[in-house]
């Protein structure tokens, strides 16, 4: 193969090759030389575990040797129960143990040699130790003789006659015979005393010159644990080789210079082949950088590569992305002129020419028609529709029935159909006569509605797949966004500047109102009003007639308020049920105050909402510039400071910012925190307000009322904090606290013995929408012990009006616990005497306002005779709170009223009067009702 061409002048191809060359040659040379180091560490380790092995099989022959011995020693001595003649046992040794024993020796107690059988001499150091031998226990001693060799020999010192046997092992039968041992290897045992060394047996001596250097290959020994068995100390087993292996024969052996020739012939056809494979690579791939750097200058030329190859595949895909680069590049063109005129200009009629424009690029010979819904009707719908390249049709208007229009979008990936002259739609017929066989219906959508149409017209057959439709969508939505922000555009001014619910001016617009009547007051030098209006128990509205009632009574009002006020005033919703109104202009002071009257007024005329006629009241604060405040904001927030202080002198007035109302607001906060430490600092208690039958005098229940007393600011009313606990959400612990206290307090009674009466706990409407509100009142009865019905729970009428889901679910929840429950304040709140029937309460209790509607008037209390026979007809039991006089008692009883609460019986009790009160008896007489009536007073 002729290796010819310009393909190694290029950078990627000499990289390439050298790449390959060195990926060729890194690899031979590495595993050159690690299988060099590896095959000589492998023979490196397999002549030292060698040697190792030969130590270990020696040492373990030795101490198999040793053992026989031993076992034989013991056997031979200890089987005569006498010796008269050490001769005797000699000769015994001799004809069994020639080869086992050199020579045995008998010694007395204090080491007098008695029999010695040609024994070499025995060292002073071993005669002085064997008073300190064990009795009949045979131990292993080793010594040096005179001569340098060594002896091995076992001791035995017998208990039966205290006499002591001393056996010499046979060298030739513990180590063997030199002759067996390998020439070229010197084996030697050693006795070690820690560091030290004593040679035992060597198999060879040599000399210092034909010593070996110290080296795995050439030295290996192994240790022989000898006091476990034999209680002496251990032996080192020494292999050492006369003839070592040098490294540099080991290379002679590992090494081959036929490697090298390998190598080197590898090298050249790795070369070869890669300057082969370089070509095959670099040709094709130089023709598709030509490519691609004509794309990049705009050229989208083909590029032709021959053969089957991957390359050959890569260049057909390679033109096909040229081609769709270019017709996207195209589409992005288009689209960047539409977009750039929805953002700029907005202009829908322009959008449609553009993308008009574009499509008849795609599709030169399609007929091409764009419809806008615009004016719809409950029977009709108008559409204005372009027809691309008919001048006289350029623009035309179509109408369509509402079933049409839902026919269109239905297939909202588009539908083509026939056209057809006779056909019911409009859009289809101007197709037709346009000489259209086919058409392409798409719908274009923002969110959700149908905005606009395309029809596609071709006089041939068209298909659902066609690769322009993807295009055509893509274009249609640019309308749809074009039309979508025409109109997010319009109701966005709209939502940024005005409340979606009663249309008036929001925060936004209130602040740019505010600084331009400052602008106007500072050019005048007339004074400007910022009027903060809060539409007072606005609350209790949505609570018991539903939130809808409550906006349309919100837009309702806003309607009043604009009314009242002259074009130069601004009416804007500040939030929730708060308004703020600009008194601006040339109005001096009395027509100012008029306004404020007007508003008053206006708001305090009936509305009927749902059949129920509402009559509202407002508080208002105002602050006045530039005395009150230098901007929007400090204005804003005086006038809401003014206007709680309308609402704490008794609503339904206005009143004007000064710095005594800073002091009040600031006074609020600090009582806010100071309740958020009452609970943990034991400020709270309860006292307890008896309840009495009416026709026995009989105490039959009590009430826990929460009492207040704080260190900085006294003793403080419920009606001051407790309305500021529930704004500040801390209503619901605290109510925990009074629920859990009072359950506490029933059951201590009821271990004192006071029994049969009922605890009644008033609840808050933010504790009965709680989530967890059943689930804490199970486990606060499971926590005290209390029974369910020894509990009564008092719900303000506003709370059961609320006739969600929700509220009867809870009620249910509650009852099926046993818990008895009591609509207290009834007759103050929007009753529907429909729903409360159907309500799963046991109590009604009259509201103390009515009850004093009977003192100037014994003979007749319509709305207390009312409550009672109501209550009455729905069996239920009626409560009388705030009973102070004989008369009012007297025309309750005569009504056939349950039960009575107040001072003409008992104020309010601490829980250890109260108990006293109930232990003492809990019938009080008609002499204590006049003696309580003259003394106790309310406090």
């Amino acid at each position: 193969m002729q290796i010819s061409g310009t393909f190694l002048t290029s950078k990627v191809g000499q990289r390439i090759a050298l790449l390959l060359l060195l990926a060729a040659i890194i690899p031979a040379t590495l595993m050159t030389v690690l299988s060099n180091q590896k095959l000589s560490e492998i023979i490196t380790n397999y002549e030292h575990q060698s040697l190792v092995e030969k130590s270990r099989n020696h040492a373990l022959t030795v101490f198999s040797n040793l053992i026989f011995a031993r076992n034989r020693f013991e056997h031979e001595v200890t089987s005569h129960e006498h010796i008269e003649d050490l001769n005797d046992l000699s000769v015994a040794f001799a004809l069994k143990n020639v080869d086992i024993f050199q020579s045995i020796i008998e010694l007395s107690p204090s080491g007098v040699i008695l029999h010695d059988n040609q024994a070499k001499p025995i060292p002073q150091t071993v005669l002085q130790s064997l008073d300190t031998l064990p009795l009949n226990a045979i131990n292993l001693t080793t010594w040096l003789n005179k001569d340098r060799s060594a002896s091995v020999n076992f001791i035995l010192r017998q208990a039966m006659n205290d006499s002591v046997f001393i056996a010499e092992v046979n060298p030739a039968f513990l180590w063997g015979e030199t002759s067996d041992y390998p020439s070229d290897l010197s084996i030697c045992a050693y006795q070690l005393d820690n560091k030290a060394k004593t040679k035992l047996f060597c198999s060879s001596e040599y000399s210092k010159d034909n010593q070996v250097k110290p080296s795995p290959l050439n030295n290996a020994a192994w240790e022989l644990f000898l006091a476990g068995e034999f209680h002496d100390k251990s032996w080192l087993f020494e292999t050492k080789r006369l003839s070592p292996i040098s490294q540099t024969h080991l290379k002679e052996l590992i090494g081959s210079k036929a490697y090298i020739g390998v190598a080197l012939l590898s090298l050249l056809v790795i070369a070869l082949l890669s300057l082969i494979q370089i070509r095959k690579t670099m040709v094709p791939l130089e023709q598709l950088i030509k490519g691609t750097k004509r794309i990049a200058q705009g050229d989208f030329t083909s590029v032709n590569v021959a053969g089957h190859s991957e390359f050959s595949e890569l260049a057909t895909a390679f033109n096909g992305m040229s081609a769709y680069i270019k017709r996207q590049l195209e589409t992005l063109q288009s689209f960047s002129s539409i977009d750039s005129q929805i953002i700029s200009k907005n202009d829908i009629e322009q959008v449609i020419q553009l993308v008009i424009s574009r499509m008849q690029t795609i599709a030169p010979d399609s007929i091409i028609m764009i419809a806008h819904l615009e004016e719809q009707s409950v029977d009709e719908v108008d559409c204005s529709c372009t027809v691309a390249g008919h001048d006289a049709l350029t623009t035309i208007r179509l109408s369509l029935t509402p079933s049409e229009i839902e026919g269109i979008s239905r297939h909202q990936q588009g539908q083509v159909k026939q056209a057809s002259i006779t056909s019911d739609l409009p859009h289809e017929r101007v197709m037709a006569e346009l000489a259209a066989n086919d058409i392409w219906v798409y719908p274009i959508f923002w969110q959700g509605e149908i905005c606009a149409f395309i029809s596609v017209g071709s006089k041939t057959t068209l298909d659902d797949n066609s690769p322009n439709w993807p295009e055509f969508r893509d274009l249609a939505s640019r309308i749809g966004i074009a039309i979508a922000t025409n109109e997010r555009e319009q109701k966005l001014l709209l939502e940024a500047q005005y409340d979606n619910l009663t249309g008036l001016p929001n925060r936004i617009l209130l602040q740019d109102r505010l600084k331009l009547a400052m602008e106007y007051s500072e050019r005048t030098g007339k004074a400007m009003w910022v009027v903060f209006i809060d539409l007072d128990r606005f609350k209790v509205v949505n609570d018991s007639m539903g939130h809808t009632i409550g906006d349309t009574l919100l837009k309702e009002l806003g309607n009043r308020l604009l009314a009242e006020t002259r074009d130069t005033d601004t009416v804007a919703r500040f939030g929730g049920d708060e308004f703020v109104i600009v008194l601006s202009g040339d109005a001096g002071e009395n027509i100012q105050l008029s306004v404020l009257n007007r508003i008053m007024d206006t708001i305090a005329k009936p509305i009927t909402l749902n059949e129920h006629e509402l009559i509202n009241s407002c508080s208002i604060g105002i602050a006045v510039y530039p005395n009150d405040g230098n901007n929007a904001e400090t204005l804003i927030k005086n006038a809401d400071i003014a206007m709680y202080r309308a609402k704490d002198l008794g609503r339904n007035n206005y009143q004007f910012f000064t710095q005594d109302l800073n002091d009040k607001a600031a006074e609020r906060m600090q009582m806010i925190s100071l309740l958020r430490k009452a609970i943990a600092h034991g400020e709270f208690t309860l006292h307890y307000q008896p309840k009495i039958d009416v026709q026995s005098n009989i105490i039959v229940g009590l009430e826990a009322l929460l009492r207040w007393n704080n260190h900085t600011l006294g003793n403080v009313p419920p009606n001051k904090f407790i309305p500021v606990a529930e704004e500040a959400g801390l209503i619901i612990e605290i109510g925990e606290w009074v629920l859990k206290t009072a359950c506490k307090q029933m059951v201590t009674w009821q271990q004192s013995g006071i029994n049969e009466i009922l605890m009644s706990v008033n609840v808050s409407a933010r504790q009965f929408q709680d989530d967890n509100f059943i689930e804490k009142i199970k486990l606060t009865l499971l926590k005290v012990g209390l029974k369910a019905n020894n509990l009564e729970l008092e719900l303000t009428e506003n709370i059961l009006m609320d006739d969600s889901e929700k509220t009867i679910n809870t009620l249910n929840s509650i009852k099926s616990l046993g818990i008895q429950l009591s609509v207290d304040d009834f007759g103050t709140g929007y009753s529907n005497l429909s729903y409360l029937h159907t309500l799963p309460v046991d109590t009604l209790k009259i509201d103390k306002a009515f009850i004093d509607a009977i003192t100037p008037n014994t003979e007749k209390a319509p709305i207390v005779d009312t409550i009672i026979h109501f209550a009455k007809n729905l069996d239920l039991k009626v409560v009388a709170e705030g009973v102070e006089t004989i008369e009012q008692v007297h025309y309750l009883k005569k009504q056939d009223c349950d039960q009575i609460q107040g001072y003409i019986y008992s104020k309010p009790l601490t829980a250890d009067a109260a108990t006293t009160l109930l232990a003492s008896g809990k019938k009080l007489t008609t002499k204590h009702l006049k003696l309580v009536n003259n003394t106790n007073k309310p406090d």
